[in-house]
C-alpha cells in the first residue's frame, strides 16, 4: 500500500466519525474529522501526514522558511515536517499561532520565531471555512513574513479553499471528503 493510501486508511479508521455534530463554524454535520487521533496519537499517521506535507512544500524550498499554523490541529504537523525537513538538510523552524494572546509573560499570539523576510507555509489538519487558517494567515502577516504556501490534510469542501483561493494564496490539500468519505 502506498503512503497516501495507507494515511486514508488510518484516517478513515481513526479520525472520521458519524453522528451529529456541531462544527466550530457553527454548522451542523453527520460526520465529523477528529485528525487529532491521527496526528497527535497514532504515530504512524503523523509520520505519513508529514511526508506527505513535505512532499508539497519541497518544489518551494528555496523559498519557505517556516511552517506552522492554528493550535492544536496544525502543531503536531508543524513540528513533524521540521523535523523530517531537517534530516534532509532544510531547517524549517515550526511556529504555532494561538486562538488568543497569553495572558501573562510576552502576551505573544504567535510562539516561535517569525522574521519580516520570511515566506512560510501554514498547514492544518482539517478545513471547512478557511477561518481558523485565515486567521493564522493573519498572525503571520502582521508579523511581516508571507505565506508562500497552504497545505492541509482534509479539506470537506465547505468553502475554505475557495476562500483561501479568492484572497490569492497558493492552497493544496493532501485529501479532499470525496476520498475519505462514502456518500
Amino acid at each position: 500500500m502506498d503512503e497516501r493510501a495507507e494515511l486514508a486508511d488510518i484516517l478513515k479508521k481513526k479520525s472520521l466519525f458519524h453522528g451529529d455534530f456541531i462544527l466550530a463554524s457553527g454548522r451542523r454535520t453527520s460526520y465529523y474529522f477528529d485528525c487529532k487521533q491521527t496526528t497527535y496519537s497514532d504515530p504512524r499517521g503523523l509520520e505519513l501526514a508529514a511526508t506527505l506535507i513535505l512532499a508539497h512544500l519541497r518544489p518551494l524550498r528555496n523559498r519557505i522558511k517556516g511552517i506552522g499554523g492554528l493550535t492544536l490541529g496544525a502543531a503536531p504537523l508543524a513540528v513533524e515536517v521540521s523535523q523530517r525537513a531537517l534530516r534532509e538538510g532544510w531547517t524549517l523552524p515550526a511556529f504555532a499561532v494561538r486562538k488568543e494572546p497569553k495572558r501573562h509573560g510576552r502576551q505573544r499570539l504567535l510562539e516561535g520565531t517569525i522574521d519580516p523576510s520570511w515566506e512560510v507555509a501554514i498547514v492544518d489538519d482539517v478545513i471547512t471555512s478557511g477561518d481558523s487558517v485565515i486567521r493564522a494567515i493573519e498572525a503571520v502577516e502582521a508579523e511581516g513574513a508571507k505565506v508562500a504556501r497552504i497545505v492541509v490534510l482534509v479539506d470537506r469542501k465547505e468553502g475554505g479553499a475557495e476562500a483561501l483561493k479568492g484572497k490569492g494564496y497558493d492552497y493544496v490539500p493532501i485529501f479532499e471528503l470525496e476520498e475519505l468519505i462514502d456518500r
